[in-house]
């Protein structure tokens, strides 16, 4: 009996062993074909902005270097969520791909806690694009000259200074809220949904901004607004002069965004190497770093499992940023 058990147990063994090897030559044999068809990279946000332009520059190389088109599709709705839950419901085989933010990631499991899927567990990540700081920046009229002068001001008169955001929960609205608690100051905040915060913060119908360095470049460049800090841990090479609210005596204001490419959970090791050996050329390439260091965003250089050990760490971060912001999905 004992030595029919073991044999049992030794076959068991055995075919499971067969199974894992025959699992592992199925997908190194697909990962030796890939990619043999066009790829879909899925921008979860609309047309025109940040996320959408910098997922088509590295579409643009990613083609290139697999020698198949990528596609760019737009899939914008709840910050991000809908374009999530449709690749990490995609076939787990290379082809869909997802631009993913510190938003769809990490934020959007504290602003839509019953959402279908979860980002961290359900998406991998596969290599990290760039870390991304806001400017805060007030009209030209306003008479503060110095992130010290308007946080007196704010001092003075609480909740009278108006902030402009792109809407509840982005980035603009969490660095904002981040940046009260770590002063102790209070705004009163002014949500919108399209551009025209920035047509209110030109025309002076709201006290400042903590805005994208692509949004607010030319208007400071133009005279029209003046940067007072950069809300993030290093300078901007696009703004030199201005310091960054840790220069200013605040290191724990700052916030950084960051993004990355995410594929659905149990996309072949091999395949996610592939596309990481790629992306990590695309995000170091001159020409890119170039073109993104003129907006103020910069590599970050971190792969696979880092990278993924990284977007764990940050669930918890953004959970705790959200709350203090008081923040929930409309």
């Amino acid at each position: 009996m004992k030595d029919l058990k073991r044999r049992q147990l030794l076959g068991g063994g055995l075919a499971l062993a067969w199974l894992a090897a025959a699992g592992m030559h199925a997908g190194a044999a697909m990962a030796q074909d890939y990619p043999a068809r066009p790829i879909t990279l899925v921008v979860p946000f609309g047309t025109g902005n940040i996320a959408d332009n910098q997922g088509r520059m590295i579409a643009r190389h990613l083609a290139t270097a697999l020698g198949q088109p990528v596609v760019v599709e737009n899939k914008p709705g709840a910050g991000g969520s809908i374009g999530t839950e449709y690749v990490a419901r995609a076939s787990a085989d290379g082809y869909t791909l997802m631009y993913g933010t510190h938003g769809t990631q990490a934020a959007n499991a504290a602003l839509y806690p019953n959402g279908r899927v979860n980002p961290a567990q359900d998406l991998r990540g596969v290599h990290s694009l760039f870390r991304q700081s806001t400017v805060l920046v007030v009209p030209a009229e306003r008479p503060w000259r110095s992130l010290k002068e308007l946080l007196e001001a704010a001092r003075r008169s609480p909740g009278r200074l108006t902030y402009a955001s792109s809407g509840i929960g982005t980035q603009t609205h969490l660095a904002a809220a981040k940046f009260q608690n770590a002063t102790q100051v209070g705004f009163t905040h002014v949500p919108y949904n399209n551009q025209s915060s920035m047509t209110d913060l030109l025309a002076g119908n709201v006290d400042l901004s903590f805005s994208y360095a692509e949004s607010v470049l030319q208007h400071v460049a133009g005279g029209r607004l003046r940067a007072l800090a950069i809300n993030g841990k290093s300078r901007m090479d696009v703004l030199p002069d201005v310091p960054t609210v840790g220069e200013a005596g605040h290191p724990d204001a700052a916030l950084e965004g960051w993004s990355g490419v995410f594929v659905p959970r149990g996309t072949p090791d091999a395949i996610v190497a592939r596309l990481a050996r790629e992306i990590a050329r695309a995000t170091e390439s001159a020409d890119v770093k170039a073109a993104m260091a003129k907006i103020g965003s910069y590599p970050m250089g971190l792969s696979d499992a880092a990278f993924q050990s990284f977007v764990e760490s940050e669930v918890p971060r953004w959970r705790e940023i959200v709350k203090g912001a008081g923040a929930e999905a409309r």
